[in-house]
């Protein structure tokens, strides 16, 4: 059991009306990387510049997450800056700088071609489906997109998401892709030509997941503190594919406990500033609100 994820990593700038930082870890690849740690093997596949501190390195180097393919470039790391509104789910996007990734190529480290699960978070779609082409056992992805990408190559960006078993959008993304106000539309119209199941992420209110044959609405956890927001549509992409990673097969009964993992495990990450609760997170806190989220969202039907 091995997921391979590749993306950003970078540093951010962050503020909140409850905090600001200019420089703290983050990227994509680094919130998903953590999340999806939790239940199974990981490897990053990024490159950052020769500013990227030490200290963030460490902080990744996490005993079951592979750095083998964090490569150095010369450059400068991505950054991004955003600040938060009182309602954290309105954002202004201060800045996007490629940087390093601009000209990065993916190159697989010795090994990792067996990678049987991937998660392609936030990058060029281009790179994406070069980075799955160069797994030949690859058993389930997952494709993810930021609106960076879909103003400058909406085209090549729904080939990308055609091309993977999953892919996720935010709300306001997908409505813009699919070029209609309905959620349940816009997935159903994004799956055209290929894909198994898109996951609209709907940020506090949950996700809902659309498929051929399925319609399925996860709520969000009810948090009466948060923090930070940023990063919790990566985490839930590593929550999501790190347990599908580890079940044998992959069903639309575990595509379900997936998305709930994915959802319980994004809960934590906006309870800290940048990825700071991650960092303290344990498998052990997952489950137990895993089952609290399962109580809530239970009910019996009478015949």
């Amino acid at each position: 059991m091995t997921l391979l994820i590749s993306g950003w990593v970078a540093i951010d700038e962050l503020e909140t009306p409850f905090g600001k930082a200019d420089s703290v870890l983050g990227g994509p690849a680094s919130y998903a990387a953590i999340a999806a740690s939790l239940f199974t093997d990981v490897r990053v596949l990024a490159g950052v510049g020769e500013d990227f501190p030490p200290a963030f390195r460490a902080t990744l180097a996490r005993p079951n997450i592979d750095l083998a393919g964090l490569t150095t470039l010369p450059g400068k790391t991505s950054r991004w800056g955003a600040r938060y509104e009182y309602d954290m789910n309105t954002r202004d996007v201060l800045y996007t700088d490629v940087n390093v990734n601009e000209h990065w190529r993916p190159s697989l480290p010795a090994g990792w071609a067996d990678s049987r699960s991937v998660f392609l978070a936030a990058a060029h779609p281009a790179v994406q489906m070069e980075i799955a082409a160069m797994l030949p056992g690859l058993r389930t992805s997952l494709v993810d997109t930021i609106r960076f990408f879909i103003e400058l190559v909406p085209e090549e960006v729904k080939r990308a998401m055609r091309a993977a078993t999953f892919a996720t959008v935010n709300e306001g993304e997908a409505r813009e892709l699919a070029q209609t106000p309905s959620i349940a539309s816009a997935g159903r119209k994004l799956l055209a030509n290929g894909g198994q199941g898109v996951i609209v992420k709907l940020g506090e209110y949950g996700a809902a997941f659309v498929s051929k044959d399925d319609y399925f609405v996860a709520p969000g956890y009810p948090l009466e503190e948060i923090v930070d927001p940023t990063g919790a549509g990566d985490t839930f992409g590593g929550g999501f594919m790190g347990y599908l990673d580890t079940v044998q097969h992959v069903t639309p009964a575990e595509i379900r406990k997936a998305i709930i993992y994915g959802s319980t495990t994004a809960s934590f990450a906006v309870e800290g500033f940048g990825p700071a609760r991650l960092l303290t997170l344990t498998r052990a806190d997952v489950e137990r609100r895993y089952r609290e989220f399962r109580a809530l969202t239970h009910f019996e039907v009478d015949d």
